[in-house]
C-alpha cells in the first residue's frame, strides 16, 4: 500500500531532473504554461498588454461609483486589497490604486507574475519529506466510495435520456448504476464540515488568499479551525471524494463547501490544491506543478502557480488494499470493487465503451459495467511511477501518442460532464493514466488528470477534440 511516498531514489531523480530543465526551451514552456493554466475545454483570457489603472477600474466598478469594494475587485487584486485600501475605508480608489507598491521587475524588466512563482527546490523536497515522514493512520472508512451524485443519463450531444434498460443504446452510464454510498455531509455550524461516507472533516471554506503548494501546506498545519489543530493538506483522492457530478459548474455542493468565487469567471479561484506533487520524469514536472481540483470544471490536472486551500483532518483515506484472483481480475478490498487486470487492447467511442462493458462475459462474470469517475480514479497510482497505475497487479495497453512519444491511453468512465445549466451534459470524463497531452501530444496535465471530450467524432464542441476512441477497463461490484 503508497501513500504519498517517494523513495530516496526518486528524490533524486526528481533533483537532477529539477536542475537540468534547459533554459533554451524557456519560451516553449511559458507558451505550454499559459496553455496549461486554463486547459482543455477551459476559457482562455485573450492576450495583450497589461491593463492600465484606469482600466482595471473601469472593467471592476460594476456599480459605477468611481471606486472599487471588496466584492467588486478580481484576481491577484483581491489577494493585495487590504494593502492598497490606505484608509481602511472599505474602498480602493484610482489613487490608491496608483500609489500601490510596484512588484519588482525580473530580469527580462517585465514585473514578475505572482501565480507563477516556483518554490525552491529545497521547498519542495522538505515539503515531501514531512508529509512522507508523518505517521499513517488509516481513516476507519478508509476508501468507502460516495456516488457522483449523478442520476440522469445523457445520449451523445447531451440530451437527457429516460427509462433506459439493459440493452438500450447508452445503458450502462453512472446514472443507471448510481454506484457508491450516497453523499451525506452533517454542518456543526463553526465552519466545518463532517463527510459521514468517508469520515474525513472538511473546512467549510477555501482560504481566502491563493498560496503556493508549499505555502499551502504550511496553512493547513498552522490552522485552528472549530477548536482543532490537526488540519492538514488534502490527498487529491480525498479532494476527488467530495466531487459532485450532479450537475456541473460547479463540482461540489455549494451548500456544504462554499467557494471562494460564486460564479466561475475566475478559474484559478476554484482550483484547490493536493498534496499530491507531479512526480513523473517529463518536461512538464520540470514546472514543478502538483494536482489540483478544478472545483468549478471538475478536472484533475498537475499545475503550478498559487492556487486556494481546503484543508482536512482525519485518517488517511484513499489507499488501496489490491489482491490479484489469479483469473486476470484484481480485487481491490479497500473499496469493494473488482476490476479487470487487462483492459479493452482497443479504443471506442463512448456508447461503444458502454456496450463492450454491458456485453462482456470477462473471467466468466456477466456483471461488469464502465466504471464511474470516482471508482477509476480510485486506481491511479499518483506516487510518480508511469504509467500511473500498479503494473505488478495491472496490464495496460502502450500506444504512441500525437508527439510521437510512447504513451498509455485515456480510459473512459460512465460518468458524463459539462453543465446542465450552460454548455450540455455532451463530454464524458476520462482519466489519463499515460501523459495528459496537448493537442501536440506534449503532457500538460500530468499522468494521473481527469478531464474530458466530446463522447462521439464530429459531436458538439469538437473543436476541443483530443482523443475520441479511448479504452476500457471492466469494473464489478463484489460486496
Amino acid at each position: 500500500m503508497k501513500y504519498l511516498s517517494i523513495t530516496k531514489i526518486g528524490i533524486l531523480v526528481m533533483v537532477l531532473v529539477l536542475f537540468t530543465a534547459c533554459g533554451s526551451k524557456q519560451k516553449k514552456e511559458q507558451q505550454e504554461q499559459s496553455q496549461q493554466e486554463q486547459g482543455a475545454h477551459e476559457q482562455r483570457p485573450e492576450g495583450g498588454e497589461r491593463p492600465s489603472i484606469a482600466d482595471m477600474l473601469t472593467e471592476m466598478d460594476s456599480d459605477k461609483d468611481g471606486k472599487l469594494s471588496e466584492s467588486e475587485v478580481k484576481g491577484p487584486l483581491k489577494n493585495d486589497f487590504s494593502k492598497i485600501d490606505a484608509n481602511t475605508d472599505g474602498f480602493i480608489t484610482e489613487t490608491e490604486l496608483n500609489n500601490a507598491p510596484k512588484p519588482e521587475a525580473n530580469e527580462n524588466g517585465r514585473p514578475p507574475r505572482n501565480d507563477k512563482q516556483l518554490p525552491s527546490i529545497e521547498e519542495v523536497l522538505a515539503t515531501l519529506n514531512s508529509q512522507d515522514n508523518k505517521e499513517i493512520k488509516l481513516s476507519e472508512k478508509n476508501y468507502v466510495l460516495p456516488t457522483t451524485g449523478q442520476v440522469k443519463t445523457y445520449d451523445a450531444v447531451g440530451k437527457t435520456l429516460s427509462n433506459l434498460q439493459p440493452g438500450d443504446a447508452f445503458y450502462g452510464q453512472d446514472g443507471n448504476y448510481q454506484s457508491g454510498e450516497n453523499m451525506s455531509y452533517t454542518d456543526h455550524g463553526n465552519g466545518t464540515v463532517t463527510d459521514n461516507v468517508t469520515g474525513l472533516m472538511w473546512a467549510q471554506e477555501q482560504s481566502t488568499e491563493a498560496k503556493g503548494w508549499v505555502e499551502a501546506a504550511a496553512y493547513c498545519e498552522n490552522l485552528t479551525l472549530g477548536g482543532y489543530t490537526d488540519w492538514r493538506l488534502p490527498s487529491i483522492k480525498e479532494l476527488w471524494s467530495i466531487r459532485n457530478q450532479s450537475t456541473g459548474w460547479p463540482y461540489i455542493d455549494t451548500e456544504y463547501f462554499h467557494l471562494v468565487s460564486s460564479d466561475g469567471k475566475e478559474q484559478r479561484e476554484q482550483h484547490t490544491w493536493s498534496s499530491n506533487f507531479y512526480l513523473v520524469n517529463t518536461a512538464e514536472s520540470k514546472k514543478r506543478v502538483a494536482f489540483i481540483v478544478n472545483d468549478w470544471t471538475g478536472h484533475i490536472k498537475a499545475l503550478d502557480g498559487r492556487r486556494y486551500v481546503r484543508a482536512v483532518r482525519g485518517g488517511i483515506y484513499g489507499v488501496n488494499d489490491f489482491i490479484d484472483n489469479g483469473n486476470n481480475t484484481i480485487t481491490d478490498k479497500a473499496t469493494g470493487l473488482m476490476w479487470s487486470k487487462t483492459d479493452s487492447k482497443t479504443g471506442m467511442h463512448w456508447e461503444e465503451a458502454l456496450a463492450y462493458a454491458e456485453d462482456s462475459e470477462f473471467a466468466g462474470y456477466t456483471d461488469w459495467r464502465l466504471p464511474n469517475v470516482k471508482e477509476l480514479q480510485s486506481i491511479v497510482d499518483y506516487s510518480g511511477i508511469f504509467p500511473a497505475i500498479d503494473t505488478t497487479y495491472f496490464d495496460i495497453s502502450k500506444i504512441t501518442n500525437e508527439a510521437g512519444n510512447k504513451d498509455y491511453p485515456y480510459f473512459w468512465t460512465s460518468t458524463s460532464a459539462g453543465s446542465e445549466k450552460v454548455s450540455g451534459m455532451y463530454f464524458a470524463d476520462y482519466v489519463a493514466f499515460g501523459y495528459a497531452v496537448d493537442h501536440d501530444g506534449e503532457d500538460i496535465h500530468g499522468a494521473g488528470a481527469v478531464r474530458f471530450d466530446t463522447k462521439v467524432k464530429d459531436g458538439p464542441a469538437v473543436q476541443n477534440e483530443e482523443r475520441i476512441n479511448n479504452y476500457v477497463r471492466l469494473v464489478r461490484n463484489v460486496k
